[in-house]
């Protein structure tokens, strides 16, 4: 990957044009509680080399305080997001699409696939941050025990089935010990399968579930995600007990987010490999993200982008980073697990969740519901049928 030129302006050459007064502020607003300190490094970082430059960093607890702080007499110039305002539906950001334009080869470097997403609707209201697709993580050793060949790129939901049956351990009285496939009951956490098999949960402009949420794609998906824990049990049902305590070895296969794999000790013991195909035969996976932008009130827009670039392209430390370079300069690229991850942004696509804020608000109820499919039976079809109304 060829070095990237500088950008167009510094903070210095902004100062010799005689564009800014002497001391300049730039204001941060996060609703990341727990980025604080790479923040703090890259404002520490950013005023030593711009010694007229102070960056004022402050947090919000959630979107409302964040709403407040964009809408005041004195907005902030850089919001940074828990969830990525996908197509800015709320007018908060300027598209950055022209700045990331003025920098030879940084189009060329953001991976791909996160620009694609971004770019919802033709804009760029935001650099995406803490990207997170989901895998199957597998223990080598557990499979190995039982005598059976580790899943490959070519697997089938069917080749997931058979495997989870045969790596599912239990006693006399059905309590396991093991499982074969790990995979918590969240909405969002099956939307990878929907889109495997060519559904959706919403349309892509994210005005409406209907067609989408209830067509014969999306209800066939879930069947069977519901059936691999109502049926074929080889996924540990709500408050279904487990005997001993294997902490994250729980199950032999689990579908992990990228961020799972950061807490988890990934040793020689563990692989990772694609979500298995579906009947749809659809190439597609979700994406977790964050973003961090420029506000369309801020005053200092070009120098807001200046600190906005220096945070996420220069030292910012997600794994994995946005862009090429950095996950090649940091090994990522070579890294047995990590490599299979970056390789899985090209297939992303956005999720319900960033798409329609009333079918996130209605996140718990739909849960809820999903309990009742796997515990009591409840109809798949005709729940999903129920779910229009979210939109």
């Amino acid at each position: 990957m060829p070095a990237l030129k500088p950008a167009a302006y510094s903070a210095r050459q902004f100062h010799r044009e005689g564009k800014l007064p002497t001391l300049t502020e730039i204001r941060f607003l996060t609703g990341i509680s727990y980025n604080m300190n790479q923040v703090l490094a890259a404002k520490e970082s950013f005023e030593r080399a711009n010694p007229g430059i102070r960056i004022v960093t402050e947090q919000c607890t959630d979107y409302y305080e964040m709403m407040l702080a964009i809408k005041s007499e004195s907005p902030p110039d850089i919001v940074e997001t828990c969830g990525f305002q996908a197509g800015d539906p709320d007018n908060m950001f300027i598209d950055l699409n022209p700045y990331i334009a003025e920098i030879e080869g940084l189009k060329e470097d953001i991976h791909p696939g996160l620009l694609r997403v971004a770019g919802h609707r033709g804009i760029v209201p935001s650099l995406p941050i803490e990207i997170s697709p989901p895998l199957i993580v597998y223990n080598k050793e557990l499979f190995d025990r039982a005598g059976l060949r580790y899943p490959t790129e070519a697997w089938s939901w069917d080749d997931m089935l058979e495997l989870g049956r045969k790596l599912t351990i239990r006693d006399d009285q059905g309590i396991a010990s093991q499982f074969g496939f790990g995979l918590g009951v969240d909405i969002e956490w099956f939307e990878p399968f929907i889109m495997r098999n060519g559904g959706r949960y919403v349309a892509e402009d994210g005005s409406t579930s209907r067609g989408h949420i209830d067509s014969p794609e999306t209800i066939e998906a879930f069947r069977k995600i519901i059936d691999a824990f109502r049926i074929h049990r080889i996924i540990r049902n709500p408050g279904e007990p487990i005997a001993g305590n294997n902490g994250h070895d729980e199950s032999a296969m689990t579908y992990c987010f990228m961020w799972d794999t950061e807490h988890r000790k990934m040793d020689e013991r563990y692989e990772a490999v694609g979500l298995p195909a579906m009947p749809g035969n659809v190439e597609a996976n979700m994406i977790y993200m964050g973003g961090a932008g420029i506000t369309s009130k801020s005053e200092n827009q070009k120098l807001a982008w200046e600190f906005l670039r220096h945070y996420l392209l220069d030292c910012h430390s997600w794994t994995p980073p946005i862009s090429r370079s950095q996950s090649e300069a940091r090994g990522l690229t070579k890294h047995r697990i990590f490599s299979r991850y970056l390789q899985e942004l090209d297939h992303v696509q956005l999720s319900g969740y960033y798409l329609n804020k009333k079918w996130n608000a209605s996140r718990q109820l739909i849960n809820d519901d999903i309990h009742k499919m796997i515990l009591e039976g409840a109809d798949v079809a005709q729940t999903l049928r129920a779910w229009t109304r979210f939109t």
